[in-house]
């Protein structure tokens, strides 16, 4: 009897030691609840926008459940939850990673705040538990995906290609194919201009571009939109504002301010 638990005992502890090796890099995907089981009602505070900003920001491909895209393996990728703990005067939070079968692989370092505000002070307590994550130094690869799109009779296939991303039209049965230049792919992508942190985000329609507040309990704050007309990237600033944009070989984003170039610089 008690070699057959031992021997029990010793398989669970294998193929746990097996799953606790695979990187968190080697899955495609992370997801993010809509809802936080402390939350009143779907991104109460933009909590879950910013949970799914982070994980994207620190090398994750993050997804609400509702975006993950269709016939992809479940146990491809991880599952977030963003748990509150009792505080009488801290607002307390951490960040569990677990896989499809419900496996804890990852757990953050308790991420805290003081601030009264409700808002502030779980924007504050989440970002310095994300603090755990990105010491990891996640690098997981995108979910390959072909995306066609159909308008009018026309059918527009994107690859990315190398550096660059092929476009191929198809009208009447004649192909004809241009390149647009240099797109950033992936999901989430960090510059920066004059000490300032920026991160663009790919949309289905362009690009928005987001500064990164340096007060902890602050949001991201959208500053402007690029999308593409023509092959002709064009960058619209808010309030106000709209520029000719560009990206180079290495993905720097410039932006022509009225004979002014304004460039960000990738970060890596």
């Amino acid at each position: 009897m008690k070699k057959g638990f031992l021997l029990v005992f010793f398989i669970v502890g294998f193929v746990k030691l097996g799953i606790s090796q695979k990187s968190l890099s080697d899955y495609s995907y992370i997801v993010v609840s809509e809802q936080f089981e402390f939350q009143e009602y779907k991104n109460e505070y933009e909590l879950n926008s910013l949970t799914k900003f982070l994980f994207n920001k620190y090398g994750f491909y993050a997804y609400f459940e509702n975006e993950i895209p269709k016939n992809v393996s479940k146990c491809d990728g991880l599952w977030s939850e963003v748990i509150e703990l009792p505080g009488f005067v801290y607002t307390n939070i951490e960040v569990v990673i677990k896989d499809c079968n419900g496996i804890e692989l990852f757990r953050t370092e308790k991420g805290s705040s003081k601030i009264k505000e409700y808002k502030k002070a779980y924007v504050q307590s989440l970002r310095n538990a994300f603090v755990s994550i990105e010491e990891l130094g996640v690098q997981q690869k995108e979910i390959s995906q072909e995306v066609v799109l159909n308008k009018e009779k026309e059918a527009v296939l994107i690859q990315t290609v190398s550096e660059k991303t092929e476009v191929k039209t198809i009208k009447n049965g004649i192909t004809s194919i241009g390149v647009i230049l240099n797109l950033p792919t992936n999901k989430y992508t960090s510059y920066s201009y004059i000490n300032e942190t920026y991160l663009l985000r790919k949309t289905e329609s362009g690009y928005s571009l987001y500064k990164e507040s340096k007060i902890e309990e602050e949001d991201l704050k959208l500053v402007g939109k690029l999308t593409i007309v023509e092959n002709v990237i064009y960058f619209s600033e808010i309030p106000d504002g709209k520029y000719k944009a560009s990206f180079d070989t290495s993905k720097n984003l410039s932006v022509d301010k009225n004979g002014k170039l304004i460039r960000y610089k990738i970060q890596d």
